[in-house]
This record gives structure tokens, sequence and C-alpha cells, in this order.
């Protein structure tokens, strides 16, 4: 059932419709993509937390603004039921900025005006920690931000720590109000809400005895409420030294190798206190050590895999189980370039040497160099466009080309420099077919093709879909 009033003079608001699952409740009662929400019974939404406690009534009308005029939907639904929709962004307002100027941000390592506008957006936005597992710093949190946290319960949170020391916290973050950690921790561990810490190690800053006093700080002080830790490298951009920031220490295989041997006790201490590692390590650090990767008890429930921790492991333990079924020959021939980015080069030869096995298919493994970012920047997730059309010119390459949806924008074909799929297609004169960064994709890459296609579409369907 529908109504409608003409609405003018407002700015748009609420969040914009991307998908509309066919099948469910919205499709039904008649929402389209390109529809905007603006409330639900009455109820402004400033994000997709309002959106999901909204929706949890029995009966729902929505506030939908469609070609300037406002419509009214009413649908009768089950309790807590999904109505199957998608949107642009998970915050229909203005996301929250990050206050600080730490020294080993990704983002200040960038020129200004070289790349996309929304490449510069720093957020640090509580909303987005508990949706999607950002890392906050807590340094622009209002009264009104920790009511509503406490009232709505937003937990697990995600809280960039780096380290306990308050002196040096406020050095690195250039922010004064940083020093007030371990007054906001408390806080937190008061009202009941648990959280997830990371740590951004830079070599000679804040590692040694003072990751050792961060280690300690958060297992005891906070210990109750605290899920994981989660240490990750600093790396450096070839920007660095020409927008002089000041200069850090480099990652180096010698000191991953030393930070290893560090934890090692504190994950064995905690796995005998708490039954959990609590402690993990990025996979960059096994990586640049050229260590082994530790075992999956070490990693859980894979709770950070955003944070770069794990990732591997799990590729490796899934692929392990789905090679089992692959076929011992295909038909017709085929000859495909797999895209990778350095750090991923370990675990993807004997993958690519498995399929290789297989009669008919012949994978050849190509690394793409950042040329973007340097030689230092070395995470398959942070390729360009422009890197890739470069590395696939130089490599001559020609045919079919698989390409790891983790190098994409969630919900998107679109790299971080804004060119698209289609776009290196045509300026690398290849077939790209992007696929899940993961066993089930790669399997599905290697031996059914047409299925391939399926499983990109499933992958486009909203980042934000509930």
């Amino acid at each position: 059932m529908e109504s409608t009033r003409t609405r003018t003079n407002r700015l748009p608001t609420g969040g914009l419709i991307t998908a509309v699952a066919p099948g469910s409740l919205a499709a039904a009662a008649g929402c389209s993509m390109g529809d905007r929400l603006l409330a639900v019974n009455g109820q402004a939404l400033q994000d997709l937390i309002d959106y999901r406690f909204a929706i949890t009534e029995r009966d729902v009308t929505l506030t939908l603004l469609r070609d300037d005029q406002e419509v009214l939907v009413a649908i009768a639904k089950e309790e807590d039921q999904d109505l199957g929709l998608a949107f642009d962004e998970a915050v229909f307002d203005r996301i929250r900025q990050c206050a600080n100027t730490c020294e080993f941000c990704f983002i200040h390592q960038m020129p200004e005006g070289q790349f996309r506008n929304s490449l510069y957006i720093e957020d640090d936005d509580y909303r987005l920690s508990f949706l999607q597992g950002n890392f906050i710093t807590m340094t622009n949190l209002a009264e009104r931000d920790w009511k509503r946290i406490e009232h709505l319960r937003l937990s697990p949170l995600y809280i960039s720590v780096h380290t306990t020391d308050p002196v040096l916290r406020k050095a690195m973050l250039k922010q004064p109000l940083a020093e007030r950690l371990h007054a906001q921790l408390d806080r937190l561990r008061d009202m009941g809400i648990d959280f997830h810490a990371q740590i951004v190690l830079v070599r000679d800053r804040n590692d040694g005895e003072c990751l050792e006093r961060t280690l300690e700080d958060l297992a005891t002080r906070w210990g109750v409420g605290l899920l994981s830790i989660n240490i990750v490298p600093f790396g450096a951009t070839r920007f660095r030294e020409t927008l002089a920031l000041p200069g850090l220490a480099a990652t180096t295989p010698a000191w991953c190798r030393d930070v290893i041997r560090q934890v090692r006790p504190f994950q064995r201490r905690f796995r005998a206190e708490r039954g959990d590692d609590l402690v993990r390590l990025a996979d960059e650090f096994y990586i640049l050590a050229d260590r082994a990767f530790p075992g999956e008890r070490h990693y859980g429930d894979y709770t950070n895999l955003g944070d770069g921790v794990g990732g591997c492991r799990l590729l490796i333990n899934e692929w392990n189980r789905v090679a089992r079924s692959l076929p011992e020959r295909i038909h017709p021939a085929r000859h495909v370039t797999m895209l990778t980015g350095p750090a991923a080069v370990r675990v993807m030869q004997p993958i690519v040497a498995c399929l290789n096995a297989v009669e008919g298919l012949e994978v050849q493994l190509l690394p793409i160099a950042s040329r973007t970012w340097g030689p230092s920047i070395t995470v398959t997730g942070l390729r360009t466009g422009e890197d890739l059309i470069a590395g696939l010119k130089d490599a001559a390459v020609t045919g079919e080309v698989w390409l790891p949806d983790i190098m994409l924008r969630p919900g998107s074909r679109t790299l971080l420099d804004d060119l698209t799929v289609e776009d290196i297609a045509a300026a690398a004169s290849v077939d790209i077919k992007v696929l899940p960064t993961d066993a089930r994709g790669l399997f599905v890459a290697a031996t059914d093709p047409v299925a391939l296609a399926g499983l990109d579409a499933d992958r486009w369907f909203g980042s934000y879909y509930r």
C-alpha cells in the first residue's frame, strides 16, 4: 500500500537503496533501487543501526523519497524479519572524521589531489566500528556518542590502541585527547562493552619494552571485555619523504622475526589463562619474516580477517579441503593468468602448482608491483587499476585473467583509483574474470567458469545488505 506527497526544498537524507532482494518483503511492497529510505514508522534514520532497530517491529511504514516525492509504504511482517534492502553506505548522515594526525597514517602518506576524494576520507566513526569492524581511536567521541553506545549496547567495538603509554600515544597520534585512553577503556569496561584492540607497530617507536607493557596493560586492566589484540606492521608509501613526514624506521624481515619471538610467550600465557592466544600478528609479519603461519587453532573464529590477520591460514586450510575434489582434467583446455600482490606469492604458489596438476589447465601467477604506493606496500588489496594495467602490459599477458575481488571496493567493480574492471580489461586487451578471494572462488574459477559468473553477481548485491 503506497501513498505519496511532494517534497520540496529539502536536502536528501536517509539511506540510498542500491539493491532490493528478489522475492523479499521490500520487493513485494514496491521498493526500488534508487529510492532513498528517510524513515521507518516516522523515525528518521541516521545510520544502519537505526534501521536495524526500527525494522524489528511487526508492522513498519517506510518513508521513501522517489522522484522528489515522499512515498509511504506499509509492510506487515514477522518480528525481526528482514526486509531485503541494501544501502550504498552504512552511515546515512556525515561520517565522523578523524581528529588525529597519526605519524604512521596511510592517508597522510598520499599527495593531495592525486587520487579520488573518497581515498582521503579519514573515518573515525564509532558506528562503522560497530557495523564494519573499522578501528577507531575514540578521540572524537562526544558525550551523546557514549550514551548511545551504552543505550544501544553497541558491542563489540574495534579500538586503535597502538600503545597504553599516554605520553607516547599522544605523540604518535599528534592529538592531546589521545592520552585519555585509560579512562575511555575503563568506561567501556564499566558499560559492559567488549572490544578488539589494534596496535600499528612501528620499529623503534612502540615496540620492544613498550609493546610488552601495552600487552600486559590490556590483558590485566581491561581483560574482561578484551576480545583480541591485533598487531599490524607500519607500511610506508613512496610519497613519505616528498611530503616531509617524520622519519620512521622501516619494517624489516629481521625485525618481524624479533616481533614474532617477542609475542610468543604472551600467546602461550594467554592460552593457558584464557584458553585463547588473544594476541595475533598480521599475516604480513610471517610473510616478511619467512616464517610459517600459526595453525588454525591460533586464529579461533577468524574475527579480524579485515585487519589482515589470519587470511592466509584460512585460505590454505580451505584450499587443502576443496582441492581434493579437483578433476583430473578439464576440457576445453585453458590458459589463465592470476593476479596477486607480492605479499601473497608464497601462499599462492602451492595453490597454483595444484591447479597446474589438472590436465588442460595452465595457471600463471602474476605478482603486481605497486607503482602507485611504492615497493614496501605489498598487500594484494592495495593494488590500483593503473598498477594492474602496467603489470599486465609489462608481462605481455593475453587471454583470460583472474582478478581477486579483494582488489575491488566492496560491492563494486572499481579499484582504489576509480578505474573499473572493464577499464583495465580494455586498456590491457585481456578478458578479466573477478573471483571471490577464497578457496571456493578459486575452485569454481578453475572448474566451472559459467558458475563463476554467478558467484561474481552475488558479490555485488550491495555492501550493506541486511
